[in-house]
């Protein structure tokens, strides 16, 4: 019996070390795919994701940023080297007629074996490229000229919403009716001979505890002082936050952007919006049921040129020359621009409006089949 137990262990020892040499090789072999290779990597001029260095001149003169820095990151944890270049489109992608530019082009036409950008999902990339090793995720915003400051005039009843006024007066509305209720009641019950609160008088004296805070009540019913009491103890809550807020709504100024959403964008007929060609903000926008961003949608492209650009740079210059336009951007590559442009100078130029869409996850971009694909995901 013991030897059986101790043939059974040894059996169980053997296979769990068969086991784990498996896997090792396995994994083993699919680090090496990439390793000695040389990787011809395709990307663009995206700050502050990825950027394209160049002097004077117009001559690239290096690469930076957080993709940049993840490639080399690659490149010495899987053993390979590249050779990188920018795409003769600086888009991520654009289909027309069937053929692809851009990055996606230079995948599909075997230019290159990587993309280094962060690509969204959608039905039309997937059928031409893999999306591989998942780089984080952004935010479509609304970038916007800063707005200008002004002092409310409507700052007295902006202090609580108009439910709260309605809720308010109909609160008055309705002591006054209990009053007048009560009245009638003492009057049929003859439980006292004064004749009783008329509803003209207990309205104004309603109206008084709320101007002065104080008053003489003109009766002597105890249910009456009751419900006046009541009423005044609400009143003075209620006056007491009001003059407080109201001090502080008096002595705020407001910033409020004129495009503060896509529906105020539909709204505004005067301004234009300005979008990166082949982006995943374009093909949302275009793709969307919602009334608001379809009329958006529209106007950019019949707008064309004046609104679809091809770098951040081109995004951003009507914004800055005070025009009547707004960017649709990733929210990262909004508050990139917005800490470069407003530290120029003392007074801000750019903010982000207040509505963002919907969370996108990004990934790189590989060839169709591609033996890199899985190491890529892996690291």
């Amino acid at each position: 019996m013991n030897k059986l137990t101790a043939l059974f262990v040894m059996f169980l020892l053997l296979l769990t070390f068969s086991i784990n040499k498996i896997v090792s090789g396995t994994r083993q072999q699919l680090r090496n795919n990439l390793n000695g290779k040389v990787l011809r990597v395709v990307t663009g001029h995206f700050p502050p994701v990825i950027s394209v260095l160049r002097n004077s001149s117009g001559h690239i003169i290096g690469y930076g940023d957080k993709l940049y820095h993840h490639l080399l990151y690659l490149s010495e944890k899987l053993h390979f080297t590249f050779v990188i270049f920018p795409a003769a489109e600086n888009t991520n992608g654009i289909k027309q007629n069937g053929t692809w530019n851009g990055v996606i082009g230079a995948l599909t036409r075997d230019e290159a074996d990587l993309g280094l950008v962060p690509v969204a999902i959608s039905l039309d990339r997937h059928e031409a490229i893999e999306f591989s090793g998942r780089v984080g995720g952004d935010y479509t915003g609304i970038l916007v000229k800063y707005p200008h400051g002004s002092v409310s005039f409507t700052s007295a009843f902006d202090v609580f919403s108009p439910g709260v006024w309605i809720g308010w007066v109909v609160s008055a509305v309705v002591v006054v009716v209990i009053s007048t209720f009560l009245t009638y009641v003492t009057r049929r019950s003859h439980l006292n001979e004064e004749s009783g609160t008329g509803p003209g008088t207990f309205a104004w004296y309603l109206y008084s505890v709320m101007i002065s805070q104080g008053s003489y009540f003109p009766s002597r019913q105890p249910s009456q002082k009751l419900l006046a009491a009541t009423w005044c103890f609400v009143s003075f809550v209620f006056v007491n936050i009001y003059n407080s807020t109201l001090t502080s709504y008096m002595s705020v100024t407001y910033q409020k952007p004129e495009v503060n959403s896509f529906y105020d964008l539909a709204a505004a007929t005067s301004y234009k919006a300005t979008i990166l060609t082949g982006s995943i903000q374009e093909i949302d926008l275009m793709e969307s049921n919602n009334w608001a961003m379809k009329i958006v949608a529209d106007r950019i492209e019949k707008c064309s040129s004046d609104c679809k650009k091809f770098s951040v740079q081109e995004l951003v210059l009507p914004l800055l020359d005070n025009k009547d336009y707004v960017s649709i951007l990733p929210v990262r590559i909004g508050s990139s621009l917005m800490q470069k442009y407003n530290s120029e100078r003392v007074k801000c130029r750019l903010a982000l409006a207040y509505e963002k869409t919907s969370w996108l996850p990004m990934f790189f971009a590989v060839q169709k089949n591609s033996p890199y694909h899985e190491e890529i995901n892996r690291e």
